[in-house]
């Protein structure tokens, strides 16, 4: 009978074990073997603050800058990642062992344009939330890496920008409890393209490259919240001008043809409703004004059934492709009677524009 009941205690030990592991687990009760009751922070991101809807991240995004910021507004862990990583399904961010529980707000800076080293934008380094601004850099001047940076106030761009986003979170619970907690933040697009589009109302073809096409914004400065911060104007030149033409043949309607065009590509920064954003171009000869548009007006006259319902900042922060289309006379002068904005057209009844 003793041999019996010994080997009977020992059979079962390792479940008695186990079972005071989970009540370890559950009663908050620390043991040497406890290793998987702290809870599990993740941290996601998801794109899809645009007119599509689905999630872009995976696809625009090459860099995240995340930052975890406490209650009292310090910034208590900053995490940077590049590369493949952020292209895969399920990329997560693992603060399990970097921050206690706690309430924490959630900021990111991302984007090639917000990786280390780049030439488009500086992320300042920063200790509280305030303090996490994001600057445009001035052409050929990589000071992305300085304590006192430089930015492009009042200057010219003339290069294309990398792709820049923006995250901010409300206060969030990082509970004390077993588990894991997966926290996802959403991304909003700060730069953008603008196409500009000339066409001679006779068909001649245009030279692209006699014109000087720009956008003046004064958007150079960013806060924490992604608000602009009170700038110099800048202005974006067109940094890519590609000429062409298309011929009409008699297999389609209408009289057959031959239609020339420009096209002339720009990217700026954050586009602001109520902000000043004007689109221009010169003549290069002689300086002289071809056109002058105001843009953000022009883009939210034009948002389309589907987009109706959305207010104007929404509208601006989802679309970042603008597309403008400008008729010259005879004398290279803009037939100012209309203008197509992407593919709708837009008559001007003696409006001031």
């Amino acid at each position: 009978m003793t041999i019996i009941r010994f080997m009977t205690k020992t059979a079962f030990a390792p479940l008695l074990l186990a079972a005071a592991a989970l009540g370890a687990c559950s009663n908050s009760f620390i043991f040497d073997y406890e290793g998987d009751c702290d809870p599990k922070y993740r941290v996601k991101f998801h794109y899809d603050w645009h007119l599509k809807n689905s999630d872009a991240f995976a696809a625009e995004v090459e860099h995240v800058t995340l930052n975890v910021i406490d209650g009292e507004g310090n910034i208590v862990y900053t995490h940077r990642e590049s590369g493949d990583a952020l292209r895969q399904p399920g990329y997560e961010i693992v603060l399990d062992d970097k921050i206690k529980p706690g309430k924490y707000r959630l900021q990111a800076w991302c984007g090639k344009g917000a990786e280390p080293g780049n030439t488009s934008f500086a992320v300042h380094e920063a200790s509280t939330l305030t303090d996490l601004r994001c600057t445009l850099l001035p052409d050929g001047d990589d000071t992305s890496s300085k304590a006192d940076i430089e930015g492009a106030d009042g200057k010219e761009i003339e290069r294309p920008l990398g792709r820049l986003f923006h995250g901010l979170s409300e206060e969030l619970d990082f509970p004390d409890e077993e588990g894991v907690h997966t926290y996802d933040l959403g991304l909003i697009k700060d730069t953008n393209t603008v196409k500009i589009v000339l066409q001679h109302l006779s068909g001649l073809p245009i030279d692209g490259n006699l014109f000087d096409f720009t956008v003046t914004a004064a958007n150079a400065r960013m806060e924490h919240d992604n608000s602009l911060i009170a700038s110099q104007p800048v202005t974006y030149h067109a940094w890519d001008i590609i000429n062409g033409s298309a011929v009409i043949t008699s297999e389609y309607e209408g009289m057959p043809g031959s239609f020339a065009a420009t096209i002339a590509e720009i990217t700026i920064g954050r586009l602001v409703y109520g902000q000043e954003v004007r689109l221009e171009a010169h003549r290069k000869s002689d300086g002289r004004l071809v056109f002058s548009v105001p843009l953000i007006p022009l883009a939210l006259e034009l948002k389309g059934h589907e987009n109706r319902k959305m207010d104007n900042q929404e509208y601006l922060d989802r679309k970042d492709d603008y597309s403008f289309i400008f008729f010259l006379d005879e004398g290279y002068r803009w037939e100012d009677s209309f203008i197509y904005v992407e593919s709708w057209k837009w008559v001007n009844q003696n409006q001031e524009i």
